[in-house]
């Protein structure tokens, strides 16, 4: 009997250690060492105030542009077979059409069209005009992962941006189909974030036209409200660009400057090489910025963007250049900012209630049932502490609604010590020996106990599963909080009356 408390007691000693040491960085903060497994508990938007942004995702947009870049490719593929093309169109309908000089050709065109993609369908030819019309769609399968790959790549780009704010612990995860749900704790400039995480920073270099050369054209904005003409192919794209920094011109003026990837920098060489004596336009968002005159091939894979930015325009335009282009536009649903005074208002505000019935919860316990209300109490307070360090041990981020699952958490708390120490005390008056009656009455309360605890835990994973947000977090405290109720309240309390003599008068004491 002796060894197996002993035994209890290693093992509860190893638990209160372990908690401790997951809660050193949330105690001593900053400060502590980084290179310790556990980080600071991350308070949340409505706790340290911050900025919330609801995005939507115009995914068919990313349907668009993986078809403009399988006819830019399928383009080149019969340049290189001699193949004359006269128009290359992307529909509103997410279609990809291909206007050849002759009929002879069709059947060719269709074999390149099957080498470029094994995911475009073929949906026929016409030949009304006299010229061969050919068109295209992505199989309905296709156009769904697509757009699926577009949210998640979205969320990833956004990640990228928002880590050049240094956000210690942000939010961002999908809600709905096409939904993002962006959080940014301790940032106020509601602005500055759009810009840089909303923009879409769509990279394309195209040529201008030379000429009647009968090649498709359309219209751009230049960065001075003007209009241009451009022709249609997009020659290369942002995913070419390894990195982006802000640097000066000859002129003192400010630029971005572009670094090509390995493969960017031979296409952007053979680009330059075919086009010598042509304007490049360099075009980002829809907005053509310098169309510079190719005087010989540039194989050094280095590009630059000019066009009277500001330094911190230009920094911007450096962060979502290299964290990548968003794979298809975002428009922004909801938008609201979180002071940090009305956070911590709340936060004080809930404390206090804490504390308040804490207090009240452990006078009743003390008064009720004397010397086991105080180890009523003192399990309390080690499930409290446990749940806090459950809670920076997974990462967890404390909000508001966590704070309420902690506050309701307490409270259901003692409703396992009661139901203990009135077992026991049945027990007493029947006659049983303290320890007999210890021991019967753990036994007989421990089904009531779990079952009760066990589905609550399974209606906090159903909020957990079907709830975002605020609801998550409320969740995740509340789920936490019944695990840790069940150790104290079973193995704790059990330790402790197995380790003291706590009998007192009529056995009311316990």
């Amino acid at each position: 009997m002796i060894r197996d408390t002993f035994q209890k007691i290693l093992i509860l000693g190893v638990v209160i250690v372990f908690a401790i040491g997951c809660l050193l960085p949330s105690i001593f903060g900053k400060s502590f060492t980084s290179d310790w497994p556990t980080k600071p508990l991350a308070l949340g938007l409505d706790i340290s105030g911050g900025v919330h942004l609801v995005y939507g995702v115009e995914a068919k947009e990313a349907v668009r542009s993986r078809l403009q870049s399988t006819l830019s490719s399928l383009r080149s593929r019969l340049r290189e077979k001699k193949i004359a093309a006269m128009r290359g169109t992307v529909g509103s309908d997410a279609s990809l059409s291909l206007t050849l000089l002759s009929d002879i050709f069709v059947e060719q065109a269709k074999e390149i069209a099957r080498d470029v993609s094994s995911e475009l369908s073929f949906v026929g030819v016409d030949s009304s005009t006299g010229q061969p019309r050919l068109t295209w769609r992505f199989l309905p399968a296709t156009t769904n992962r697509i757009e699926h790959e577009a949210i998640e790549q979205a969320v990833e780009t956004l990640r990228n941006r928002v880590d050049q704010f240094g956000v210690s612990e942000p939010l961002i995860q999908t809600s709905g189909e096409n939904r993002i749900i962006l959080q940014m704790p301790g940032i106020s400039d509601v602005e500055s974030v759009k810009k840089v995480v909303g923009s879409v920073a769509k990279l394309e270099f195209h040529l201008i036209p030379k000429g009647a050369s009968g090649v498709g054209t359309i219209s751009v904005k230049d960065e001075r409200g003007g209009m241009r003409i451009v022709e249609e192919e997009a020659l290369l794209t942002g995913d070419a660009v390894a990195d982006a920094r802000v640097d000066f011109d000859q002129n003192g003026q400010v630029e971005v400057s572009l670094k090509m990837s390995a493969v960017g920098a031979q296409d952007f060489a053979r680009i330059t090489a075919e086009n010598i004596g042509r304007q490049l336009a360099i075009i980002l968002d829809g907005v053509l910025y310098s169309a510079p005159v190719i005087r010989s091939a540039i194989t050094g894979g280095q590009a630059s963007i000019t066009g009277g930015f500001s330094m911190e325009e230009a920094r911007q335009l450096k962060v979502v250049l290299k964290a990548g282009a968003l794979p298809a536009p975002l428009y922004v649903l909801e938008e609201r900012t979180v002071g940090p005074t009305l956070g911590l208002e709340s936060v004080k505000k809930g404390l206090y209630a804490m504390a308040l019935g804490f207090v009240i919860i452990a006078l009743f316990m003390v008064i009720y049932y004397g010397k086991s209300g105080v180890i009523a109490v003192g399990t309390l307070l080690l499930n409290a502490v446990l749940m806090v360090a459950c809670l920076s041990l997974f990462g967890a981020t404390l909000t508001l609604p966590g704070l309420a699952g902690l506050a309701l958490t307490i409270g259901m708390a003692v409703d396992s010590n009661v139901i203990i120490f009135e077992r026991i005390r049945d027990e007493l008056r029947a006659g049983v020996s303290r320890d007999l009656a210890v021991h019967s009455g753990f036994d007989k309360a421990f089904s009531a106990i779990f079952d009760s605890n066990i589905t609550t835990l399974l209606a906090g994973a159903i909020l957990y599963y079907f709830g975002t947000g605020p609801v998550r977090g409320f969740a995740v405290t509340l789920s936490v909080g019944i695990i840790t109720t069940l150790f104290c309240a079973v193995f704790v309390a059990r330790l402790c009356f197995e380790a003291m003599s706590l009998k007192g008068k009529n056995g009311l004491s316990i």
